[in-house]
């Protein structure tokens, strides 16, 4: 009987160690058939599968320790995404005095984990989610930000992101003599009964590259709309200015590198969502359009794209859902090339289905 005692202490102690640790994940997986530059291709493709750990430590008077550690990887093992780091998602150790907390580590910006009403779709392929018009949903490296709590409704944020390891290759043959951006980002928020409104500013200062001064980049966006009752309406808008690597473009030809002509850039999106769930099924549809944009003041022609998709959801449990989703982006452009790197088109086309689980 004292065995079986003892046996059984042993046996809890690991759980009453890691009683304040929370175990989480979501693994996401999908196959997809895209049309690039006249080539069919079709994959199985993870998309954004990832395990994390989070908990907190009671230091009193209301204050708390608080810490995450959040790893991506692909369950299709290609490793497509090249995490191969551990904490290679959002992770931070930080302080919550029930005012607000700070965390320092690799931190997601605003839109990142705040503004997900537009973009609600789920795929590895730009075709078939608003990847462009998301591209500033990121996690900033040697980051830290400061969230104020929830106050009837209203909410802020503030990220600064220091130069610290932030060295890239912008392009083939381009050797940039400092790459390092400090970024600054600004994240405000109010929800009351179904509708919302987000707003977020970004700001990355210049860079210099092969004796060429760079513009800094600032983007301004907006999100608002509705979401209760079983529907949800999304409207949003951003307003990018500085290097060329901030249109839109640039995103979608996969080129991140500013053009070295010291010049400054303007573009305007917008996005639009809707979503009605039925039982267990949920259609959506989704908009987004780029204006041309402007070089120095004057605009510059055929650089906007269009893009629209539609689809299903099908809440399979709590836990469990199955999606649906054909998408097109049409570029003003012949940019999407095929794997070969040839027969270059203006349209992206892509029809997939997916299963996401969480845990």
């Amino acid at each position: 009987m004292k065995k079986t005692l003892i046996a059984l202490a042993v046996a809890t102690l690991p759980a009453a160690a890691f009683a304040d640790v929370t175990i989480y994940g979501t693994l996401k997986a999908g196959v997809e058939n895209v049309d690039a530059g006249g080539m069919n291709k079709t994959n199985i493709d993870d998309l954004g599968s990832r395990i994390g750990f989070k908990g907190s430590e009671d230091l009193g008077n209301g204050l708390k320790a608080i810490w995450q550690v959040e790893s991506g990887f692909d369950i299709d093992g290609s490793n497509r995404q090249k995490y191969g780091t551990f904490a290679s998602r959002e992770s931070f150790v930080g302080l919550d005095t029930g005012f607000g907390k700070v965390r320092l580590g690799n931190l997601s910006t605003f839109s990142d984990d705040s503004m997900g009403m537009v973009n609600t779709w789920e795929s590895s392929s730009a075709a078939l989610q608003l990847d462009a018009y998301g591209r500033d949903d990121m996690r900033v490296k040697n980051a830290i930000r400061f969230d104020t709590a929830n106050y009837n409704g209203f909410k802020a944020a503030f990220l600064y992101g220091t130069k610290e390891d932030k060295t890239a290759s912008f392009g083939t043959g381009v050797t940039p003599s400092d790459s390092s951006r400090e970024l600054y980002n600004l994240g405000l928020s109010y929800e009351n009964s179904g509708f919302f409104g987000k707003y977020q500013f970004i700001h990355q200062t210049p860079v210099n590259i092969a004796g060429t001064r760079t513009q800094s980049n600032d983007s301004h966006r907006l999100e608002a709309g509705y979401n209760a009752n079983n529907l949800l309406v999304s409207f949003g808008y951003r307003n990018d200015r500085g290097d060329s690597s901030i249109t839109p473009l640039s995103f979608l030809k996969g080129d991140n590198a500013p053009a070295l002509d010291g010049s400054k850039y303007k573009s305007q999106e917008y996005a639009l969502t809707a979503a009605y769930t039925i039982g267990a099924f949920t259609p959506k549809i989704s908009y987004a359009q780029a204006k041309d944009y402007s070089k120095d003041g004057v605009n510059v022609d055929h650089t906007g794209y269009k893009q629209f998709l539609v689809g299903v959801d099908y809440q399979m449990s709590k836990r469990t859902t199955m999606g649906l989703q054909y998408g097109e982006v049409k570029a003003d452009q012949a940019i999407f090339s095929n794997a070969e790197g040839a027969s270059a088109g203006n349209k992206l086309r892509g029809l997939g289905l997916n299963v996401i689980h969480s845990f």
